[in-house]
């Protein structure tokens, strides 16, 4: 922990209750998609050439693993959102996708019944779901729920569709790229301001806290992605004190 950035180990959702109402400026985040069961047989990208296991679900016990009964998992995601509007005095930006159950889409802005302030659709450039009966998924959403106490206009000609390239990492099966965290935290959040993640993963919108002169309150659940996270972050500090 230090002036530029607090790092938490544990439940988000335990977490979030213990701040104060209006304690960050702004949240940037993407949430589990519940879409990653603990076992699956191995195909595509995802599986190792010699063992022919699945190489994210095999890291399962490491966190990897999520998947849990899809209404329990949107009560649950309503509830840490909720407290996120809570806590910020700004917006809550969430990045998310449309994922389909029993054959039909469910879409994030279905899930979270709060007032949607703007919407940006991520171009990821690609799709691994070419055999889906339906058109390749290659998008994803971000979601600003709330209403707005900072905006900076310089990046407003960035449009609402980003065509930015997928991220791959040996260190997480998902992670989006510091582009999708930048923008967000540069246009909403004031420099030297604070930015919250409470779903902090391998730590990318800490380190585009740290690239942009913002401060940074990170909460991760898996002891290795906290590490990986802290140890990203540590060494982006040395940026933002080039930046400042």
């Amino acid at each position: 922990m230090t002036d530029r950035y607090q790092l938490h180990l544990g439940d988000c959702l335990d977490f979030l209750r213990t701040l104060p109402s209006g304690s960050v400026d702004a949240v940037v985040t993407s949430p589990p998609y519940n879409t990653l069961p603990s076992k699956h047989a191995p195909s595509g990208l995802h599986a190792d050439r010699k063992s022919g296991i699945n190489k994210w679900i095999n890291k399962a016990a490491n966190g990897y693993a999520d998947q849990r009964d899809e209404g329990e998992y949107q009560e649950w995601l309503r509830d840490v959102v909720a407290e996120c509007l809570r806590v910020s005095r700004g917006l809550v930006w969430i990045n998310h996708k449309v994922r389909y159950r029993d054959g039909f889409a469910v879409h994030p802005a279905r899930m979270l019944p709060f007032p949607i302030y703007a919407e940006v659709i991520w171009d990821r450039g690609g799709s691994m779901a070419l055999n889906c009966k339906r058109y390749a998924p290659s998008h994803e959403c971000l979601l600003a729920f709330g209403e707005r106490a900072y905006w900076d206009d310089s990046l407003n000609t960035t449009m609402s569709v980003w065509r930015i390239s997928a991220q791959r990492s040996e260190d997480h099966p998902c992670p989006f790229p510091i582009e999708i965290a930048r923008r967000p935290i540069v246009s909403s959040c004031p420099p030297g301001g604070t930015i919250l993640d409470p779903f902090m993963g391998s730590g990318t919108t800490g380190v585009a806290c740290m690239q942009t002169g913002r401060k940074f309150i990170g909460c991760e659940i898996d002891p290795g992605y906290f590490e990986i996270a802290r140890k990203r972050i540590e060494a982006a500090v040395p940026l933002q004190e080039a930046a400042t």
